[in-house]
């Protein structure tokens, strides 16, 4: 049995730089970077900021586990990165994006 989520994920320039060097630095044609290229290619709502540089990604119902190479190679970066650009403290974000949690019963 799978569990999906919906992930959204926002970084600030400067998360937006660390990705771009780390994406950089991985072997062109190794099957974990094509993974990772595909995941952000794939996410459904991609937005860029061009005055801040900030840059986010939505996907809906994605399979979000970490032992797939992919979403482990984002998380360990998310890890590296200052707490004012992950787990939802960026909330004057250019998007107007937060988080929003809930369970909801019929």
């Amino acid at each position: 049995m799978s569990e999906y989520s919906n992930v959204g994920i926002c970084l600030t320039n400067t998360g937006r730089l660390a990705l771009d060097s780390k994406i950089h630095a991985l072997e062109a044609g190794d099957e974990k970077t094509r993974h990772i290229r595909n995941l952000l290619n794939i996410a459904d709502t991609k937005l860029d900021d061009e005055e801040s540089g900030a840059v986010a990604w939505l996907w809906d119902s994605v399979k979000w586990y970490m032992d797939y190479d992919d979403v482990s190679f984002i998380e360990k970066l998310l890890q590296e990165l200052d707490d004012t650009d992950i787990r939802g403290t960026f909330w004057d974000n250019p998007f107007s994006m937060n988080l929003i949690r809930g369970i909801v019963h019929d």
